[in-house]
């Protein structure tokens, strides 16, 4: 076992060839210019829900909550449920 936290890193990934690294270079070039656009599209969308619509969405999203689920999955949806049942009040 090495002492170098980053070996098993350095180990575990192939490096990438050149043609693999412009594709990905591409994809993040891509994404800096259509990122926003599609940013903008989700929030106009959002600012044109109805009031019904937003707690439909809301409760599908609550929904999507299971017992078993640990951790920050689990633990953040349990947040805004309390949350949202607080708004309720």
């Amino acid at each position: 076992m090495t002492s170098n936290p980053n070996a098993l890193a350095e180990t575990s990934y192939r490096r990438l060839t050149p043609e693999e690294r412009a594709q990905m270079k591409q994809w993040l070039e891509n994404w800096k210019r259509v990122g926003p656009i599609l940013e903008q599209e989700r929030w106009d969308r959002l600012a044109a829900m109805s009031e019904e619509e937003a707690q439909l969405a809301s409760w599908r999203v609550l929904e999507l909550w299971q017992a078993d689920w640990h951790g920050d999955d689990g633990e953040e949806l349990l947040l805004h449920q309390r949350v949202f049942a607080r708004a309720r009040r």
